[in-house]
């Protein structure tokens, strides 16, 4: 009783804020029937990003099905329309389901990872047993019109449409500064520094590089000479008028900066782009 009140705590301080929902099929009408997980078959749910989006948690609903049940969580690329590789090398997970969890319930939390997915992009997400004495059912979503695929003995993934395993992404979308271009010396900032390069590139004192050309190229024309300076120029006089900045408290155990009061001005040129996502 004290872990599914443990369980219920930790639910309600991550799931009570404002964080995007990409993929949620809701909890299972019935935990004990679904897919089954075992060392001869793993299972897979397709789910859509529609923005930059940094992962934060997974959620899904399991029955154990044998004495000790490992599971290897991951989120994974499309490819050709079936389950691909791992999004990043922090994209997998070892778990261990709890037999006294009789909701099904399972969190994964991923805030500290930084696992970014791509807009108007194709995912996966993929559970496999992690070694031949683990046995799980991976509980049947309350719908029955998505997009899932298994595979039975390694022979290789087959699709199907129907009740697939219940499950939730949740993530926060990142907002990345739109001003990108002006930054030819690539830390960070756009301002009189990168003012100065373009000017001694024009003068031919200093010669940008091609990457370096391609950002200091504002206005897209083909050429670097002084409109693109008095582009530039605007820029930063812009950046300088809209970027917000405030601060507020770390409350995350497992932050660097946890208890400090940190804003976008605290990392400023530290970072290409940054968000601050809610509690936890």
């Amino acid at each position: 009783m004290n872990k599914l009140f443990i369980l219920f705590l930790i639910t309600v301080n991550i799931f009570a804020q404002d964080r995007t929902t990409i993929y949620n099929t809701g909890s299972p009408p019935i935990i004990n029937e679904g897919h089954g997980i075992s060392i001869n078959q793993s299972m897979a749910t397709r789910f859509t990003v529609s923005n930059d989006f940094v992962l934060e948690a997974i959620v899904f609903y399991m029955s154990m099905q044998s004495e000790e049940s490992n599971l290897l969580v991951s989120i994974r690329e499309d490819s050709n329309g079936i389950p691909g590789d791992l999004v990043s090398e922090l994209s997998e997970w070892n778990h261990t389901l709890d037999p006294f969890n009789l909701t099904g319930y399972n969190l994964i939390v991923t805030t500290d990872l930084c696992i970014y997915l791509n807009p108007d992009t194709p995912y996966w997400l993929r559970i496999d047993a992690a070694d031949a004495n683990s046995q799980a059912i991976w509980s049947y979503s309350s719908g029955s019109l998505y997009t899932y695929s298994q595979n039975t003995n390694q022979t290789g993934w087959i699709n199907n449409i129907g009740p697939t395993g219940a499950s939730g992404i949740f993530a926060e979308q990142v907002f990345d500064n739109p001003f990108k271009k002006g930054d030819v010396n690539f830390d960070f900032l756009v301002n009189v520094t990168d003012i100065i390069a373009i000017i001694s590139h024009i003068i031919e004192n200093d010669l940008l590089d091609n990457e370096q050309l391609e950002y200091a190229d504002l206005n897209s024309d083909g050429f670097i000479n002084v409109t693109d300076i008095v582009q530039l120029i605007s820029n930063i006089l812009q950046i300088q008028n809209e970027n917000p900045d405030f601060t507020l408290n770390d409350i995350n155990p497992a932050s660097n900066f946890y208890n400090s009061d940190v804003g976008p001005s605290f990392f400023n040129g530290q970072v290409s782009c940054y968000y601050f996502g809610k509690q936890g």
